[in-house]
C-alpha cells in the first residue's frame, strides 16, 4: 500500500471516529496520518530533484493537500476538546513546517503553487480557531458547539 492510500485508511478511520465524537482517537489518527506524510518528504523531495514528470508533480501536490487536511483535522478535534493551546500550537507549529517545506523547493516548481494554497488554508485556520478560542466559553448549562469547519474531510 503505498503512502496516499495508508493516509485515505487512517483519514477514513479518523473521520469516523471523529463523528462518533471519539475526539481522543480521532485526534492519534490525524496525528499518525500527519506523520505517515512528514515521514515520506524525503522521498518526495528525491522526485521533486530527479522528475520534471507530471506524475512526479502530481504525487507531491497531493502529499501537501494531504499534510494540509490532516493538520487541519487534527486541529479541528483538539478545538472541539476546547484544547486550545494545543490546537492552536498544532497549526503553528505545521505551518512553519510547510514554510520551511517551501523553501527546499525550486521556485518554479508546481508543487509550490500548492503550499502556498496550503499555507493560507493553514493561516485562516489558525485565525479561524484563535477567535473561537478567544469567546468566553458558554455557562455548563449548554451545550458547546462550534461552528461547522469545511476542513474535515
Amino acid at each position: 500500500m503505498d503512502t496516499i492510500e495508508q493516509w485515505k485508511h487512517l483519514i477514513r478511520q479518523a473521520n469516523s471516529a471523529f463523528a462518533h465524537e471519539h475526539f481522543q482517537l480521532a485526534a492519534a489518527l490525524y496525528q499518525q496520518a500527519a506523520l505517515l506524510l512528514a515521514e515520506a518528504w524525503p522521498d518526495y523531495q528525491q522526485q521533486i530533484q530527479a522528475a520534471d514528470s507530471h506524475h512526479g508533480q502530481d504525487s507531491i501536490t497531493l502529499l501537501i493537500i494531504c499534510f494540509s487536511i490532516s493538520i487541519q483535522n487534527l486541529a479541528e478535534t483538539y478545538a472541539r476538546q476546547q484544547r486550545w493551546r494545543r490546537c492552536l500550537s498544532t497549526l503553528n507549529r505545521s505551518l512553519t513546517q510547510v514554510q520551511q517545506l517551501q523553501q527546499t523547493i525550486p521556485s518554479a516548481h508546481p508543487a509550490n503553487v500548492a503550499l502556498l494554497r496550503e499555507c493560507c488554508n493553514l493561516r485562516r485556520e489558525l485565525c479561524r480557531l484563535s477567535q473561537l478560542s478567544a469567546q468566553p466559553t458558554p455557562s455548563s448549562s449548554g451545550a458547546t458547539m462550534l461552528p461547522a469547519s469545511p476542513s474535515v474531510h
